[in-house]
């Protein structure tokens, strides 16, 4: 056989290769084509109706822990002195907190500082400008400050101004209003409350929409619970002459919490 008809027949057999391959392509992706409508057909058939709702709870609280802080500045020449008298009253106020029922467990340190005090200081001169260097104000250090406070923390039903006025009269001079709060024990319990009020009450909601669809709740598709925010009551007050005079009353707290459900219908 000549090189001619030789490589006319591979030409014709290459040409039939060719041809099958793209037959086999062609029937291959039809195939795919017809596989993937049908899965979304069957996708859309089987779509389940969701109705999407919120719920909301919300109760009164009220607080059940308070804390006031309760602090002792003390001047003196040196930075020994005043750190010896601010100890001193120190030690007055915790006996007179003591004494009026505080146990140590409900007692910290916020704050302990010792630091000297400056004052300017103009030496005598005649006033000319600009003057001399000796002229020139200094600071210089007139003295040593200590400043010692502590915070009191105890149930919101105690008697916290008997407790401002008994430091007060020890020697406290420097208190700070009381902050009334909502327990970390008592959080979990409300929160706990509220998660199933608002559910139940996105549930019902849900319902009354499945009902006017003709249709019913058949299951939940997801649930988004949104944070609780426990506030903290801040009450202000001047400080006692006399003991028994203070009086702090806690307020209630307003707390809410809401839920985003989305909910299967049939």
């Amino acid at each position: 056989m000549s090189d001619q008809n030789v490589r006319k027949r591979n030409l014709v057999l290459i040409a039939g290769i060719l041809a099958i391959g793209m037959v086999a392509a062609s029937i291959i992706g039809g195939q795919a084509m017809t596989a993937a409508a049908q899965q979304s057909t069957q996708t859309e058939e089987n779509k389940v109706p969701t109705v999407s709702t919120s719920g909301s709870a919300s109760v009164k609280v009220n607080p059940d822990k308070v804390s006031i802080t309760i602090g002792v500045e003390t001047n003196g020449e040196t930075a020994a002195e005043a750190a010896r008298d601010n100890a001193t009253l120190m030690e007055l106020i915790l006996a007179a907190l003591r004494d009026a029922g505080v146990k140590n467990d409900q007692i910290a340190t916020s704050n302990y500082n010792v630091f000297p005090v400056y004052e300017t200081v103009s030496p005598p001169c005649i006033q000319i400008y600009p003057p001399p260097p000796d002229c020139v104000p200094k600071s210089e250090i007139t003295g040593y400050r200590a400043v010692n406070s502590i915070v009191v923390t105890v149930n919101a039903s105690s008697d916290v101004g008997k407790l401002i006025d008994a430091a007060i009269n020890a020697g406290a001079n420097n208190v700070s209003g009381a902050y009334f709060f909502v327990s970390e024990e008592r959080q979990q319990e409300i929160r706990e409350s509220l998660i199933e009020r608002a559910i139940n009450n996105a549930k019902s909601r849900a319902e009354k929409a499945a009902q006017a669809l003709d249709m019913e709740i058949t299951g939940v598709q997801s649930v988004n619970l949104a944070d609780v925010y426990f506030p903290v009551f801040y009450k202000d007050f001047a400080f006692a002459e006399a003991v028994g005079s203070t009086q702090i009353f806690p307020g209630q707290q307003d707390v809410s919490m809401s839920v985003q459900v989305v909910f299967t219908m049939g």
